[in-house]
């Protein structure tokens, strides 16, 4: 094996050691460990800046120390993570004494190497003076302690620094003998590695698909490269090929699986691809399965679009046991998952220091940055938002203009130079944006509309996607929610949106990335407002022009304020009422919030879509009354609503937020009974007020109701196609009967999702005492959020026979008692638990139960003493954070035990 693969592996069963049973282990065995780790880090760093002569000339020492390491694994147990060995009286003199000879050891083969580079321009041969065996002389070699190595670590540091400055005066005879190979990649170090290890070391025999992933312009091809020429992979795989499989634009076709074919077999066995060469594809495919029988492959498919991929990855090479490795790039998340063993690196964007390094060294050549500029560079770089092909568009052109304008490039707002860069940029991002349909490229410039950077509420988008008759109803047989819900995902699995906040559970597989808010990095949210533009879809207002607005919204059918106050300028809101009368079909108010009202623009009465959420209204806007053609409404009001809001027969989307919550402690208030006439309602968020139980006409297209109490369920059998319910409860004073109780909810047979929440719970200390009674649940349930009730335990069983319920939630004692125990056969179907602030003690389930469970997570459960992992067969992440102690020593302890949990986390904030 390879001397990097050996120190990486051995790193790895160590850093595992510390990682998961770091509490029992003695001080001693714990800082001879991580010296350990530190000291095999840094030799790692070493062996990875060495260039290929050097390795040559070492190659009897590296290979020395990786037949130690051999031996050392087989001899001290490591392959079998055995915590016991590090904690046994002799046993762990023997292993303290092992690390320190091998450590001594990492050190001479550098000292070897730095004598090298000082006899280069001798024409010193080397000898093998630096193969050293591991047992010899321990005694001595552990007597002559720790510190020492340091000492030469710290010399070995000093040499490296004064043969990097005689390297630039030109002291070795020739460019071929400096000692660092200088990286092509800025940034990205942990993934990098992570990846270069993730091929190497031994996860599984049996060949493995990796697919890179991220947004146009992240640097996938690059971090692919590079590992690709790394040494140590050279060294690790014994043949390996790239190939370029993207779609071909100019020629306006996708390279086919023979060209790939031909092209993996010139590179792998260029004399087979002569014998095939005319040959039917299957012949091609055969003969390269031929030429990597028995080897151990590397290789990447790079710019992958097309979906046969996947067919081809299954195909066309053969697996070998022996770790042969596939990497696909891509812009499409999805692709992998046509591969059946596959794991996804999905790239992240460089953070301010690693885009700064990134600038710098593309604007000053070999130079260094004047130290007048660093500060105003490093805004510059900020303000790329982390993506390496906008510091280096920006760089190129930052490079040609003089240095007195880089103070205006990093305060102006819209820049000229972003501006240029953006529009070179746009050539890169459009395929990903011309290979979606035609409905989705709407949705998808939609997100333009709102500011740069918001955060926009995945229901939000979607009702608003809806009501803008973007969302095809014929995209599969489901509701239009659905489709929606569909469509955004579609986004998200092509790198075109940016994921802000997922859910807690997003890490199942399912058909919802759980996304919860989402938004647009600068680059596409450029390009969606030029596209935008040139398709009329909407214009954006966010300064004042005199000059220029009243053609710049000529026209328009979809208004979008960026900046609120410019509605409060008579010459803005009068422009937009008289050239917009009857054109304007949105407008869009999604400037910061105004705590005080300003104008909204009333007169536009072909209106259909009014989102004035980030407007205050003291009260009710009668003036609203007279768009009778709206679809869409939301704002900010504390006032009630008046009974002509039936007037609005049209509305599906009707949401109220308040300004603050200035309401009296317990004061309740009712819809206008004229609500129930508002048959087309679909979607209905108001906070603090209820459904009135009066009359007997029903909401049949009513399928979300949020931010209601519990006596809007008195009536819930009048909106029998409910799918999502939010109940939020405020305790009156001194409240010493149960509220409303809510059975009805059993009545709502399609009901899908329901989360019930007391803001302001009251619970006697040691008294289990619920505040509400317990409902009965519908059977169609398939996630519940429960926070602040206070019920017993022993409520849970019926809970726990919902046949379709996927997500549970507990929060804040939701439920109370020191002991749950989950009965046989509970949970059938259950795949994410949540449980926090829960003032739990003790936490078992029988077997049979939660069979389904993927993911676990208890949050600051401070009781919690006793927690049993076991009989979960589909467990994939447990995440454990701010519990009792005992809870974590327990579950270290029990950390092998628990081996086949992919993902086990126990952490304090």
């Amino acid at each position: 094996m390879t001397v990097y693969y050996a120190v990486a592996f051995l790193l790895f069963q160590i850093s595992k050691i510390i990682e998961r049973v770091d509490v029992l282990l003695p001080p001693p065995s714990l800082k001879i460990l991580q010296f350990f780790e530190k000291e095999l880090k840094s030799f790692r760093n070493f062996v990875e800046r060495l260039d290929s002569k050097s390795r040559e000339r070492m190659s009897a020492s590296l290979q020395g120390i990786s037949n130690t390491i051999g031996a050392y694994v087989d001899e001290y147990g490591f392959m079998y993570l055995d915590m016991n060995i590090i904690v046994e009286g002799e046993r762990h003199e023997d292993v303290s004494r092992g690390i320190h000879s091998l450590v001594e050891q990492l050190k001479k083969v550098e000292k070897e190497y730095y004598t090298l580079q000082e006899d280069d321009h001798k024409e010193v041969v080397p000898s093998s003076r630096a193969v050293y065996t591991l047992y010899a002389d321990l005694k001595n070699m552990f007597s002559r302690g720790i510190h020492s190595f340091v000492e030469q670590l710290k010399k070995v540091e000093k040499e490296y620094y004064t043969l990097q400055e005689d390297d630039q005066k030109e002291v070795f005879s020739s460019s071929s003998s400096r000692v660092i190979s200088k990286s092509k990649m800025v940034g990205l170090c942990d993934q990098r590695r992570l990846v270069k290890d993730e091929l190497i070391l031994p996860w599984r025999d049996d060949i493995i698909f990796y697919s890179i992933f991220g947004m146009a312009g992240i640097g996938k091809t690059t971090l692919a490269r590079e590992i690709f020429e790394d040494l140590d992979i050279r060294e690790w795989f014994e043949c390996g090929a790239w190939v370029t499989a993207g779609f071909e634009w100019r020629s306006g076709r996708e390279r086919t699986s023979e060209e790939i074919t031909e092209d993996i077999l010139a590179q792998v066995d260029p004399e087979a691809l002569k014998m095939v060469m005319g040959g039917s594809e299957e012949e091609k495919s055969e003969r390269l399965k031929e030429s990597l029988k028995g080897k151990r492959y590397l290789i990447v498919l790079d710019d992958v679009w097309n979906q046969s991929v996947g067919e081809y990855l299954q195909s066309s090479f053969p697996d070998n046991q022996n770790g042969s490795r596939v990497v696909l790039t891509s812009r499409l998340k999805y692709l992998a998952r046509y591969a059946s063993v596959y794991h996804i690196i999905d790239v992240r964007l460089l953070d301010k220091e690693e885009s700064w390094d990134l600038l710098r060294q593309k604007v000053f050549v070999g130079v260094s940055c004047p130290p007048h500029l660093v500060d105003v560079g490093k805004k510059i770089a900020e303000k790329c938002d982390g993506l390496p092909l906008t510091i280096v568009t920006i760089a190129d052109l930052l490079s040609k203009v003089p240095e007195s304008l880089w103070i205006d490039v990093a305060t102006k707002r819209k820049h000229k130079l972003f501006v240029e860069a953006y529009d070179q940029i746009s050539q890169v991002l459009d395929p990903s944006y011309e290979t979606l349909r035609d409905d989705i490229k709407n949705c998808f410039l939609y997100m333009g509309a709102f500011p740069l950077k918001y955060e926009i509420p995945k229901s939000r988008l979607i009702n608003l996607w809806i009501a803008e008759e973007f969302v095809d109803h014929k995209l599969v047989d489901k509701t239009l929610e659905v489709n929606g819900l569909i469509e955004l995902m579609h986004l998200a699995y092509c790198s075109l949106i940016m994921v802000y906040q997922k859910n807690i559970f997003d890490f199942l597989i399912s058909l919802d990335p759980h996304i919860k808010t989402c938004g647009l990095h600068s680059t596409w949210w450029h390009f969606c407002q030029t596209k935008a533009r040139e398709n009329n879809l909407f214009h954006v207002l966010d300064c004042y022009n005199e000059n220029d607005i009243e053609e710049a919204i000529e026209g328009q059918t979809r208004l979008s304020i960026h900046n609120n106050v410019l509605l409060a300028l008579k010459h803005v809101y009068n422009s937009i009422e008289e050239i917009c009368a009857s054109t304007a079909r949105s407008l869009l108010c999604f400037g910061p919030y105004c705590q005080y009202m300003v104008p909204v623009c009333f007169g536009l009465k072909f209106l259909r879509r009014l989102d004035a959420l980030n407007i205050r209204f003291y009260d009710f806007p009668l003036e609203v009354l007279k768009l009778v053609k709206l679809r869409y409404l939301a704002f900010t009001c504390n006032g009630t609503l008046p009974p002509s809001i039936s007037d609005l027969r049209k509305l599906q989307y009707l949401i109220v937020h308040p300004h603050l919550s200035i309401k009296s402690r317990g004061a309740l208030f009712n819809l206008p009974m004229e609500i129930w006439d508002m048959k087309r309602l679909k979607h209905l968020q108001i906070t603090g007020y209820d459904l009135p139980n009066l009359g007997d006409t029903s909401l049949q297209e009513l399928i979300t109701l949020l931010d209601v109490t519990t006596r809007s369920c008195m009536v819930l059998n009048r909106v029998p196609n409910l799918k999502k319910l939010g109940i939020k409860i405020e305790l009156e004073p001194d409240a010493a009967y149960p509220l409303y109780c809510f059975d009805h909810i059993s009545r709502l047979t399609k009901l899908e999702s329901l989360r019930c929440v007391i803001v302001n719970p009251e619970f006697k200390l040691g008294v289990v005492s619920p505040v509400l009674s317990f409902p009965c649940f519908s059977f169609s349930l398939k996630r519940l959020n429960l926070s602040g009730m206070g019920y017993p335990w022993k409520e849970m069983r019926n809970i726990a026979s919902l046949p379709n319920l996927e997500v549970l939630k507990l929060r804040f004692n939701a439920f109370r008692g020191p002991e749950w125990e989950v009965e046989e056969n509970g949970f059938s179907n259950l795949q994410a638990l949540l449980v926090e602030d829960i003032d739990l003690v003790k936490l078992k389930w029988a077997h049979g139960s939660f069979n389904c469970l993927e993911v676990l997570r208890i949050k600051h459960c401070y009781k919690l003493e006793e927690l049993h992992l076991g009989n979960l067969p589909g467990i994939i992440e447990v995440e454990i954070v701010d519990c009792s102690p005992l809870t974590e020593l327990y579950v270290k302890n029990n950390a092998l035990e628990y081996s086949y949990i992919k993902n086990l986390l126990v952490r304090s904030s």
